[in-house]
């Protein structure tokens, strides 16, 4: 309290001469703060002069003011400068509906309120826009620089914050750029479009990861009835993953593989699932998503080793979540050990909470996951 006290007693001081007050219960009550270079009132007198010409309101000042002032931001001015530097408040001006761009997905919108709040992102966007149209990378990679993956970064907010997923937005043009992630993206082509990537460092860290995207890659023709969303399963055998063997060789100062192949082999994977997840948004004329099959069989607390949580699985989580929203649509875990509990504890603090509401615990299943996926309506 008292330091937000201090505060916009600071910029009572500061900004004297770049603001109008509030209209108060009582029009005279700020009139002792009100500045003016010209003339001096009656609360002038009372003022003390600071270094280099600044001065600080008195007690009387506050008094008169009253404190509705000090914490209200109605009396700032949408922008202003201050002795030290120049600040600014980033205004979003009202635009009518149809001044806003055009979008062009809009068919896997789920409301109109919806396609108002990505065009506002697009909006938001337009000079980061015109330097992915400028190279032409909208029409070269489609799948990664649509509308239909603003409107990914758009969901990932349940409340739709547009301003809070254009940031999103910009962090993902700044990481791939900063990563070279399109030279992964352009990976794809030279394989296909397959999930085996060409990269010989890339196929060692896929040997440590036994992963089935057979699924995903068969097109389908039927629609699912009574369902809102294409969904597609992929099937990751955790329990065989070797971390143990994938932490060594990472941590190790003589080893071919190192952090960065690991999160690109991912990254590889990531890019393969959306550039699937595009072609079929298109083809089905909905959003489509992924749903995975997490089999948990032989899974042992020897796989969440100290090592692997912090220097692997944290950033490899945190790329995913942060640069690949709304990817997955459910997460099934299919036949959980004894010590599910103590490694649900050391995972979850690494998952966004709107992950942990996708995860589906299945408990009473015997067959394999290709089984499970096949029982299953997909």
């Amino acid at each position: 309290f008292i330091c937000v006290l201090a505060f916009r007693v600071r910029e009572l001081s500061t900004h004297r001469g770049h603001f109008q007050a509030p209209s108060l219960t009582n029009n005279n009550t700020f009139t002792s703060l009100r500045a003016d270079n010209n003339s001096r009132g009656e609360g002038e007198k009372s003022r003390r002069p600071l270094r280099k010409g600044r001065w600080r309101p008195s007690e009387s000042h506050l008094t008169a003011a009253g404190a509705e002032p000090l914490f209200s931001l109605s009396w700032l001015p949408f922008s202003y400068e201050t002795t030290r530097k120049s600040l600014s408040i980033n205004v979003v001006k009202c635009v009518d509906a149809q001044d806003l761009p055009s979008i062009d997905c809009g068919w896997a919108c789920a409301s109109n309120a919806e396609k108002i709040q990505l065009r506002q992102m697009k909006l938001s966007l337009r000079s980061e826009l015109k330097m992915i149209e400028d190279v032409n990378l909208h029409n070269k990679y489609p799948d990664v620089y649509s509308d239909l993956r603003l409107l990914r970064f758009l969901r990932k907010s349940k409340d739709r914050d547009v301003k809070s997923a254009a940031e999103s937005y910009r962090s993902f043009l700044q990481w791939r750029k900063e990563n070279e992630v399109d030279n992964i993206r352009k990976l794809i082509e030279d394989c296909s479009g397959a999930f085996t990537p060409t990269s010989a460092r890339l196929q060692t860290v896929a040997t440590h990861f036994p992963t089935n995207f057979d699924y995903l890659v068969q097109e389908t023709d039927e629609m699912n009835d009574g369902d809102k969303s294409v969904g597609k399963p992929a099937i990751l055998n955790l329990g065989g993953f070797d971390t143990k063997c994938i932490t060594k060789k990472i941590l190790s100062s003589n080893s071919d593989i190192v952090l960065e192949d690991f999160l690109n082999y991912w990254i590889f994977l990531y890019e393969s699932i959306h550039l699937r997840l595009y072609q079929q948004s298109i083809q089905f004329g909905q959003m489509a998503f992924l749903d995975e099959v997490c089999d948990l069989s032989g899974l042992s607390l020897r796989q969440f080793s100290p090592s692997f949580v912090s220097k692997v699985m944290s950033p490899w989580l945190k790329m995913t979540q942060a640069y690949y929203p709304e990817t997955t649509r459910r997460i099934y875990i299919l036949h959980p050990p004894a010590i599910i509990k103590v490694a649900w504890k050391l995972v979850t603090p690494l998952l966004s909470q709107g992950t942990i509401d996708k995860i589906r615990f299945v408990r009473k299943f015997d067959g394999s996951a290709n089984d499970f996926v096949e029982s299953l309506s997909w």
